[in-house]
């Protein structure tokens, strides 16, 4: 794989995939989805709080680049269909995203690292899956 990967990138599709992972987000770390066991399983005190703007736009960010390295992927294994792409994500997201989340689980002494490990791994596999779909769905 190399950067001629890119040519075969989808754009659109990619800026789809971002802005639906950044809602799935949105909806999911809500106080009465998974907010609220998030904030207990991390310690973290929610009441009175406000997150700061630039914190959605590195999120933004972040899933921006993760939707162009998933569909650089797509590009070199072939991937074009949203079945496809749900399995693509799903390695992805399985492979690095929730082993990723494992680790820092380990070591970040938070009061129920279960939970804050399988909230954050879940959602962002999920996330990675949808934006799998939707890549693959588009190429």
């Amino acid at each position: 794989m190399s950067f001629e990967s890119l040519q075969g990138v989808n754009w659109v599709a990619v800026l789809v995939a971002t802005v639906a992972y950044f809602l799935l987000g949105a909806i999911w770390y809500i106080p009465p989805v998974m907010g609220n066991m998030w904030a207990k399983a991390g310690g973290i005190e929610m009441e009175g709080q406000s997150p700061n703007p630039l914190n959605f736009v590195g999120t933004l960010i972040a899933y921006f680049v993760s939707g162009v390295a998933t569909a650089m992927l797509a590009v070199a294994t072939g991937t074009d269909s949203a079945a496809e792409g749900a399995i693509l994500g799903l390695v992805v997201g399985v492979g690095y995203a929730l082993t990723a989340a494992a680790v820092t689980s380990i070591y970040d002494r938070k009061p129920d690292p279960l939970g804050w490990f399988l909230i954050n791994g879940l959602f962002n596999t999920g996330g990675l899956v949808l934006v799998g779909v939707i890549i693959g769905a588009w190429r």
